[in-house]
């Protein structure tokens, strides 16, 4: 597997030396054998006892952040990029929830048992860089190969019901169709209570990225009606993947997004109903950041805006970039990081106050 990383390289090489074997995981892999273009990398190290023995590691290379310990991960920031590494883990449902898991940090664990956790088969490939091997314990280079979204485990994927939308939208991304057992599985998932109890932020995200990432948006919109998710008008699923082939860029798309919820939703005619349907999705911060940014002629956009804030009588952000600048900061491109991420917490009541 070619690493188009320098800097990663000597981190790895790094690695090896000191007794450790480094694997390569996820989205990094599977996009390799995809054809695509490889941008983040995520590392899990195997053969280590301690995450500080890692620290101790990578501190020669940049900052290094531990505030994942408890998930077995180490960030590496350096001037220009972010590293994760991550120990090997297994985790178990303790709780109801996407996050109602008890993580388990075992440097000593083998591939396929880690690997286990995941999700899906072409996930779950990893590349041995110090063997200069490809590790596939379910599968998965099969099912790329055959264009097929399969699930791992049939106990361990029904435990996260945030899966059932990874399965919308990586299907719809990939052009894959969704294995039958795994889509039967999702069918189970969907009437379960646990379901309805996902956050909001994380099924917008699964959303956002149907939407931004699918060159066919069509097969996640298919699977939302299979699901019995979302009702779908069938007749605009054509046009859809019609104005997402015209390589449009990320802020058209994101008008595109509006149209569809309003296929969605504006069809209800009681806004409580409507505003219950918005709220699950919380798209209610997305008529804030793009409101200036669309084509004020377009009336039904500038109406349908109008709406959605109007129904969510959404607050003013607490923190604003002349805050980060009273307290030293030098203005960069994490500043819009920071707001969005201190804004989605005043919404969800994480913060009241500055």
């Amino acid at each position: 597997m070619k690493i188009n990383d320098n800097f990663l390289l000597q981190i790895l090489d790094k690695i090896v030396q000191n007794g450790a074997t480094p694997v390569l995981v996820g989205g990094c892999v599977r996009d390799h054998f995809l054809d695509h273009e490889v941008k983040d990398y995520d590392v899990e190290v195997y053969g280590l006892t301690t995450l500080e023995e890692l620290e101790a590691i990578l501190k020669e290379f940049g900052s290094v952040n531990l505030v994942g310990k408890s998930f077995g991960i180490v960030k590496l920031t350096t001037q220009d990029m972010e590293y994760d590494f991550s120990f090997p883990r297994t985790e178990n449902k303790i709780s109801l929830g996407h996050r109602g898991f008890e993580v388990l940090v075992d440097g000593s664990l083998v591939f396929k048992e880690a690997a286990k956790r995941r999700d899906f088969t072409i996930n779950a490939i990893g590349y041995d860089y110090k063997n200069k091997i490809f590790l596939d314990p379910f599968g998965g280079t099969e099912d790329i190969y055959k264009k097929q979204l399969k699930h791992i485990d049939d106990i361990t994927f029904v435990e996260d019901p945030l899966r059932v939308y990874r399965a919308i939208q990586f299907s719809a991304r990939f052009g894959f169709c969704l294995n039958i057992s795994t889509l039967k599985l999702c069918k189970k998932i969907v009437k379960t209570n646990e379901f309805l109890l996902l956050s909001k932020e994380r099924i917008y995200e699964e959303y956002k990225k149907l939407f931004l990432k699918s060159s066919k948006p069509s097969i996640g919109l298919e699977l939302l009606n299979t699901l019995k998710i979302e009702k779908i008008d069938q007749s605009n699923i054509a046009h859809i993947d019609k104005i997402v082939e015209n390589n449009i860029s990320n802020q058209d798309k994101l008008i595109l997004i509006f149209s569809i919820l309003d296929k969605l939703f504006l069809k209800i005619s009681d806004d409580k109903k409507l505003l219950k349907k918005i709220k699950n999705l919380q798209i209610f911060e997305v008529p804030r950041i793009y409101e200036k940014k669309i084509d004020k002629k377009d009336t039904f956009i500038t109406q349908l805006i109008k709406k959605l804030t109007m129904l969510n009588n959404m607050p003013k952000p607490l923190y604003m970039g002349k805050d980060l600048l009273s307290m030293g900061y030098k203005p960069s491109e994490k500043f819009k990081t920071i707001l969005d991420t201190l804004y989605k917490m005043q919404l969800n009541g994480e913060i009241c106050s500055k």
